[in-house]
């Protein structure tokens, strides 16, 4: 059985924190291009890891029994230009499974809590998240999901491979006030 636990601080996430590379060195290949290749590390992706650790980082972290198997990692109140008209946001950075574990639905979980079980402090009226073109299944996850996409950086991580952008709105515009 897979449980999930939020943790909303960098404190509390410092003991997952060796598990969690483990799992980011594991998952590596599965980003194109691979995480460890865009640094020429290598030890791995270290920068890239590192990063992911931000005082807007919100962490959900995935358990099978008392181990840990996946994580996803968004950051709360993200702005970047290219993103302002789906802002106030909350910004999915990574999603990482372990192999084993693949086919239980742990990151439709990830998506499934930051959309309905965030604490109301952190619900923000918008989603937003990247991925790449040949990511068929995701794109079309993120789709199925009610995502839209709403940017794409043509062939800027390979010819034909271009980076994408979907939003997904929480909540109507009205509400928020």
């Amino acid at each position: 059985m897979i449980t999930l636990k939020f943790i909303n601080n960098l404190f509390d996430i410092l003991p997952f924190k060796d598990t969690m590379w483990e799992l980011l060195c594991l998952c590596d290949k599965d980003f194109y291009p691979p995480l460890s290749t865009r640094e020429n590390n290598p030890l791995g992706p270290t920068k890239y890891f590192e990063g992911l650790f931000t005082d807007k980082s919100n962490f959900i972290l995935a358990f099978s029994k008392d181990k840990l198997v996946g994580f996803s990692i968004f950051y709360h109140n993200y702005y970047e230009d290219l993103i302002a008209q789906y802002t106030p946001c909350n910004y999915v950075k990574i999603a990482c499974v372990h192999p084993e574990h693949r086919g239980q639905k742990i990151a439709s979980r990830f998506n499934r809590f930051i959309e309905e079980q965030l604490p109301f402090e952190l619900v923000l009226p918008f989603i937003v998240r990247r991925t790449w073109s040949s990511n068929f299944p995701q794109m079309r996850l993120l789709q199925n999901y009610g995502y839209t996409l709403f940017h794409m950086f043509e062939n800027d991580r390979g010819d034909g491979i271009s980076t994408v952008f979907f939003s997904k709105c929480i909540q109507p515009m009205e509400a928020i006030s």
